[in-house]
C-alpha cells in the first residue's frame, strides 16, 4: 500500500477534529493535567490539540476569518499553559506549529504572550525562538511528508492504528543496512513484540557482522548486545542470555562499564542458579578495573546491588562506602 493513502486518511481525520472544535467541543483540546508514573504531570489532550493544529496548517478544513484567528489564539494560550505545567517541560511540535500559524496574525501587542511562551519552562527559554520561523519544518502539504516523517507524526498525534499500518509499510520495504536501526525506533513506538524481536535480532546481526573501526561501531555493538540480552531475559531464555554475556564481556565493559554490571544484575535476578557464575566474572572485572584505575563512580551502585545478590558482604561494604562518598 502507498503510505500516502494513509496520509490522506490522517488529513481527513484532522478535518474531523477541526469540526468538533468548531461545534463547541473545545474542552477535549484544551490543557488537561494527567499524572503518569514515568513522566509526572502531562497534558492529556496534547495529541488531540496537535491534530487540530496540523489540520489548520495543512488545510484539512475551510475555516474563515476571524474564526480561524480566534482558534489559533485560543490554542496558543492553551499550549503555553501546557508548557508551563507539564513536568517533562520541553518545547514540542505543538508550540512550534502554533508559532507558524500565528505568523499572519502577530501584532506588537502580542509581545507579552510570546515572552510568556519563551519563559514557560527551561527548555522553552533555551530553545524556543520567538522571532524565528518554523515554517520550513512544517510543510503546508501533507504529501510532502516522507514515510518516516509520517510515522513520527502518527505517533506524536496518538494515531496508533495509522502508526501500525505505516510501520508495516516501512517493514515491507526491507530492513537492510541502516534501515534496521530506524526500525528499532519504530518498534519502540508500536510496542509490538514481533517488531521488537525483528529489531533486536536485526540490529544484533548488523552490529556483529563486521569489525568496528571506530567508536560509533563499538557503541553500536554495545547497544546491540545489551538489547539482545534484555530480550532473551524477558523471554525467559536466561541460559542463552548468560552465554551472550560471557561472549560479549569485553563489549559490555566498554564505555563506562555500567552496562556490563547492569546485564549481570539482570541475569542474576532472573536465575538464582547463575548468580555464582555471573558474580565470578564480575569479580574478575572489578579486580581488573581497580588495578587499571578505570572503575567509574557511575558503576558503584549497580556493583553494590550485584554484590548483595551474590551475598558478597565484603564487596558490598566497599562499594556502599564508595557510593555514599561519591554522592
Amino acid at each position: 500500500m502507498d503510505y500516502k493513502k494513509i496520509s490522506a486518511e490522517m488529513l481527513e481525520e484532522f478535518g474531523t477534529e477541526i469540526g468538533k472544535y468548531r461545534s463547541g467541543e473545545k474542552a477535549q483540546y484544551f490543557y488537561k493535567c494527567k499524572h503518569t508514573e514515568n513522566y509526572g504531570d502531562v497534558d492529556e489532550n496534547y495529541g488531540r490539540r496537535g491534530r487540530v493544529l496540523y489540520g489548520l496548517r495543512l488545510g484539512a478544513a475551510q475555516v474563515d476569518e476571524p474564526e480561524r484567528e480566534q482558534m489559533v489564539r485560543e490554542l496558543f494560550e492553551q499550549e503555553i499553559i501546557a508548557r508551563e505545567k507539564s513536568s517533562f517541560q520541553g518545547i514540542g511540535a505543538n508550540l512550534e506549529l502554533l508559532s507558524v500559524l500565528m505568523e499572519q496574525y502577530r501584532k506588537p501587542e502580542d509581545k507579552p504572550m510570546y515572552e510568556r511562551a519563551k519563559n514557560a519552562n527551561f527548555d522553552c527559554y533555551c530553545g524556543f525562538g520567538i522571532d524565528e520561523s518554523y515554517a520550513a519544518q512544517y510543510p503546508a502539504d501533507i504529501f510532502e511528508y516522507s514515510l518516516v516523517d509520517s510515522i513520527y507524526l502518527a505517533s506524536e498525534l496518538d494515531m496508533k492504528e495509522k502508526l501500525l499500518r505505516l510501520v508495516d509499510i516501512y517493514k515491507a520495504e526491507g530492513l537492510e543496512g541502516d534501515r534496521v536501526l530506524m526500525f528499532r525506533r519504530f518498534a519502540r513506538l508500536t510496542g509490538r513484540d514481533d517488531d521488537r524481536e525483528i529489531a533486536v535480532k536485526g540490529c544484533y546481526e548488523r552490529a556483529f557482522s563486521y569489525e568496528p573501526a571506530d567508536m560509533k561501531g563499538r557503541m553500536e555493538q554495545l547497544s546491540a548486545a545489551e538489547a539482545m540480552i534484555e530480550w532473551l531475559c524477558n523471554k525467559g531464555e536466561i541460559s542463552d542470555a548468560f552465554a551472550l554475556f560471557k561472549k560479549h564481556t569485553d563489549v559490555l565493559r566498554s564505555a563506562n562499564g555500567r552496562t556490563f554490571f547492569e546485564m549481570a544484575h539482570l541475569i542474576m535476578e532472573a536465575d538464582n542458579a547463575l548468580i555464582r557464575d555471573v558474580w565470578k566474572i564480575c569479580r574478575k572485572s572489578i579486580k581488573q578495573d581497580l588495578t587499571n584505575k578505570r572503575l567509574y563512580p557511575i558503576c558503584y551502585s549497580i556493583i553494590k546491588s550485584c554484590a548483595e545478590l551474590a551475598g558478597d558482604q565484603l564487596t558490598y561494604t566497599l562499594f556502599d562506602r564508595l557510593d555514599r562518598k561519591n554522592k
